[in-house]
């Protein structure tokens, strides 16, 4: 199982592909490729507006995986 960057954020312009065996996998391997590649689109953000993102975030890319 397999997700790419730019499909959980169009137009980033990333090509990291975040693999795994299941949808967990897949998904931690994605949380935390965000968290150190990604990290500036988060900064200036409150601590509400970073949780709510990170919800939203989980949200969407687990859901890009069960489409699978």
């Amino acid at each position: 199982m397999q997700l790419l960057c730019s499909d959980v954020v169009p137009g980033l312009g990333c090509d990291y592909v975040a693999h795994g065996d299941d949808a967990a996998e897949v998904h931690a391997a994605m949380v935390a490729h965000g968290a150190e590649v990604h990290s500036a689109l988060m900064e200036g953000k409150t601590s509400e507006e970073m949780a709510r993102a990170k919800e939203e975030m989980d949200d969407y890319i687990l859901g890009l995986l069960s489409q699978d």
